[in-house]
């Protein structure tokens, strides 16, 4: 029987990112600090950076995946406390300090779409003792005007490589953002929501596709939640039946100053 349409073009773009790891290899430095590593260095860090980065292996939100501080005594983080998220559960792979500041920012705004595959290998280790049933896994949507003045979206390549290593679907077009959304890095928690509020659509040929499906959710760096949310409760609201996260990073446990001076 021969292969269909789709099958050959999937075999085709498998040789052809074969040939270009084989004429321009992307594990001959480290993707944190650039030094000159051997192909045997797991996930293309040296051993200085798998030292230095701040893995998430130890105490951890039990809702959205954050580093806890070895004295802080709740299992929750304090944005959890304070915010009710759609997703069911979150998982990160490390803090978002300054040697994983480097990688992303590398990954995003230098040409380093490879950086994807590794990051998403780091990924799939932290979620592969997790056993999650999902049935599909879909990357965080960036708008168009920005995906092409980009080249890429960072969220589906880390997805993409999820879904080779799961052998779970993923589907990049399923969800869109409607709409372009300013900057949330100097953004409160409120202003976060109110700026990703209402911003991210279903394509409506698609949006039969989710329900009753149990889906895991990507994205390069988790801070508030806020973007996630808005794209939990689409979902959601669709017919999905349950939302897991994961990303990369996660920023620190934010100390309220109520806490802070008791």
């Amino acid at each position: 029987m021969g292969l269909d349409r789709k099958s050959l073009i999937k075999a085709f773009l498998s040789v052809i990112e074969k040939l270009k790891e084989l004429v321009f290899p992307s594990n001959i430095y480290c993707i944190c600090c650039e030094n000159i590593i051997d192909h045997t260095r797991p996930y293309s860090l040296c051993d200085a950076c798998v030292r230095n980065l701040h893995w998430a292996n130890e105490k951890t939100c039990k809702k959205c995946g954050k580093v806890l501080g070895e004295n802080y005594r709740r299992e929750i983080c304090n944005d959890c406390l304070e915010i009710e998220h759609f997703f069911e559960k979150g998982f990160t792979c490390a803090e978002y300090g300054m040697y994983e500041k480097l990688m992303i920012r590398d990954y995003k705004y230098h040409a380093k779409p490879y950086f994807g595959d590794k990051l998403a290998e780091i990924m799939f280790d932290r979620l592969i003792i997790e056993a999650l049933p999902v049935d599909l896994i879909i990357p965080v949507p960036m708008h168009r005007i920005k995906e092409r003045k980009r080249g890429y979206n960072q969220a589906a390549l880390l997805a993409k490589g999820l879904s080779k290593r799961m052998n779970v679907p993923f589907d990049q077009k399923l969800m869109m953002r409607s709409r372009v959304t300013r900057p949330m890095n100097k953004m409160n928690p409120q202003e976060r929501r109110e700026n990703v509020k209402d911003a991210f659509t279903l394509r409506l040929e698609k949006g039969k596709i989710v329900k009753g499906k149990k889906i895991l959710l990507v994205d390069d760096i988790f801070t508030t939640g806020s973007t996630l949310d808005e794209c939990s409760k689409l979902l959601l609201d669709n017919g999905a039946l349950k939302i897991y996260m994961i990303c990369f990073a996660a920023g620190g446990n934010r100390v309220y100053r109520e806490e802070t001076a008791s």
